[in-house]
């Protein structure tokens, strides 16, 4: 007679409490995960940005304006997903030269707001004849 485990009445609704109580929680842990994997790929989109831009403005013939070009360049390019970025260069004493970007992070998490920024240096090169 005891084909299965029978429910009492005062179980009955709690697969539907679980269900409202647990989907919640795993979608917002969803949305961190991907959230983040935004963040760490807008991070590397700066740092890329940041690192060809000084070398293009340290190369020969270069220079703070075309290394400023080459670094907004990556930052609009396709599949780059930053915002609001901004570069700037500057050449310090002792001829080296340091780019700086910074941007926005695309938000799936309503209220929230990130950004990136990095910077790249290094000595601007420059040809030497025969001394």
């Amino acid at each position: 007679m005891g084909a299965g485990p029978r429910h009492t009445r005062d179980e009955e609704g709690t697969v539907l409490v679980e269900a409202v109580l647990f989907v919640p929680v795993v979608m917002f842990l969803i949305l961190v995960v991907v959230q983040g994997a935004m963040w760490m790929h807008a991070s590397q989109v700066a740092q890329l940005a940041a690192s060809e831009g000084d070398r293009v403005g340290r190369s020969f013939g270069g220079g703070a304006g075309v290394g400023v070009a080459q670094a907004q360049a990556i930052l609009h390019a396709p599949g780059a997903n930053v915002s609001a970025s901004t570069v700037t260069a500057a050449v310090l004493p002792g001829d080296a030269l340091v780019v700086r970007v910074s941007a926005h992070v695309p938000t799936i998490v309503p209220g929230l707001v990130l950004s990136v920024s990095s910077s790249a240096n290094g000595t601007i090169q420059k040809f030497r004849g025969s001394e």
